[in-house]
């Protein structure tokens, strides 16, 4: 399960940017303007520019109804001893509706080594309350409540539990545990913006991750690749491509029909302890 959550939380930078282009791109009055020559460059520089980055995720986060996108998801287990792989091909589609928002992560084949893909259909989604994974080759269906159903919560709130990156809703917050920094730009023909978030000594997430690499286009600042290290050493490698920004999706996207002869594990959320003396 460790792994779908990391999956799952991954997918927040994709919310995070995917609105960059519309929610000011441009320079803003609010920019920081250009340092004077005289003064030591370039981490003051590298300081506003950051600062800068940081904001238009938070703009794009808070205006995004809709989005898919393809996915690649590569896992790499323990990369200096086992240096076992694993990649899945597939969608990923993201909704806000009437105050509720829904997540799908859809796979359709994996690969191993190096062996060939094989089909091999795999859902995760997030409707608010429930966190659902189905597995199709193993006929298995693993529900976790994680809202009453009346009370729903959003995708990013449930990925604030458990991973940083949600912290660009809160940017203070992401300073307070991360050392960011923008690595040395590489000559390469498609320019991006790429930031390194370092965890600090004494942050929350210090026992689950190391480091976070993340890689946006530099024009519409669409994600293009995240590279999470764990402190346990495994890499968690996705990319995406192919993006539809705000476009309506069908109720149908978010329902998905499955065999009764599937097995089900139903995990609701804990009851509170009986008071003593009942």
């Amino acid at each position: 399960m460790k792994r779908y959550i990391a999956l799952v939380l991954c997918s927040v930078w994709l919310n995070s940017f995917s609105l960059a282009t519309v929610s000011g791109c441009s320079q803003s009055e609010n920019q920081p303007s250009d340092p004077p020559a005289t003064q030591k460059q370039p981490p003051d520089y590298n300081a506003g520019e950051i600062e800068e980055i940081l904001l238009k995720m938070n703009n794009a986060t808070k205006r995004l109804k809709s989005c898919q996108a393809k996915i690649s998801y590569l896992f790499i287990q323990d990369p200096d001893l086992l240096d076992s792989k694993t990649l899945q091909n597939g969608m990923l589609y993201y909704q806000e509706d009437n105050d509720r928002s829904q997540l799908r992560i859809r796979f359709d084949d994996l690969k191993q080594e190096n062996f060939d893909p094989e089909n091999r259909r795999e859902e995760f989604l997030f409707d608010g309350a429930w966190l659902t994974r189905i597995d199709f080759k193993l006929k298995q269906i693993d529900r976790y409540q994680k809202a009453p159903e009346d009370n729903p919560i959003g995708v990013f709130e449930l990925i604030s539990h458990s991973f940083p990156l949600v912290g660009f809703s809160n940017i203070d917050q992401l300073k307070k545990d991360f050392d960011i920094t923008l690595p040395e730009k590489s000559n390469e023909s498609t320019p991006s913006i790429n930031l390194l978030l370092n965890v600090k000594k004494g942050s929350k997430y210090e026992k689950e991750y190391k480091k976070i690499d993340f890689r946006a286009d530099s024009e519409t600042y669409m994600p293009q690749q995240i590279v999470a290290y764990s402190s346990q050493g495994d890499i968690y490698n996705i990319k995406f491509t192919e993006f539809e920004i705000n476009k309506k999706l069908k109720k149908a996207v978010f329902i998905i029909e499955t065999p009764s002869d599937f097995r089900k594990n139903i995990e609701p959320l804990d009851e509170k302890p009986p008071e003593k003396g009942n």
